[in-house]
């Protein structure tokens, strides 16, 4: 399987800033430049608009940290991006997911697992936007009472963003780092 190298000395002056730009911005909140934006950044304009997605949803959206970390991993599993799992799995720890959810996810996935409060309202979301259906009016309450519209909104493009990552991943080949 190829993977798609990036050289951050290849790129043009406008280029370089930008990169340098996304990786300041990533790093005041401790989080690494890497994994699928290194791949990305071959098509800078498209890596920048992607990043400035990503960056909101993950440090400035609406949704509670740990039910964020829930859909990341839940996703991950569904789409079988290692990458994904190995890059979320110690956020997810560290946000509050409790281990037996972690556990369950991991070898049952979202859609046979049971899950409790919050999960299980994220899970029965997940059940549907994995799919591309309509999520259930019910549950759409629900999750609007739980989270808020913008909340639910978020949740639902999460399920998407992390989609197209996990495409993203596979596609090109993105590895999770192992210890030295």
């Amino acid at each position: 399987m190829a993977s798609l190298p990036f050289n951050p000395d290849q790129l043009n002056d406008s280029d370089r800033t930008l990169y340098e730009s996304m990786v300041a911005r990533r790093k005041g909140q401790g989080a690494p430049f890497g994994g699928p934006y290194a791949a990305l950044m071959n098509h800078p304009q498209l890596c920048k608009r992607i990043e400035e997605l990503g960056f909101y949803l993950k440090f400035e959206g609406h949704l509670p940290r740990n039910v964020y970390q829930f859909v990341v991993l839940s996703v991950a599993r569904q789409t079988g991006a290692a990458f994904e799992w190995a890059d979320h799995v110690e956020h997810a720890r560290a946000a509050g997911v409790p281990e037996q959810v972690i556990e369950t996810l991991h070898t049952q996935g979202v859609l046979e697992g049971s899950f409790p409060a919050p999960y299980k309202l994220a899970a029965q979301i997940l059940a549907e936007t994995l799919f591309w259906k309509n999520i259930p009016e019910t549950i759409q309450t629900a999750a609007i009472a739980a989270y808020g519209k913008e909340g639910f909104i978020e949740l639902v493009v999460l399920s998407g963003f992390y989609q197209m990552f996990s495409t993203i991943n596979e596609g090109f080949n993105v590895q999770p780092k192992t210890a030295p």
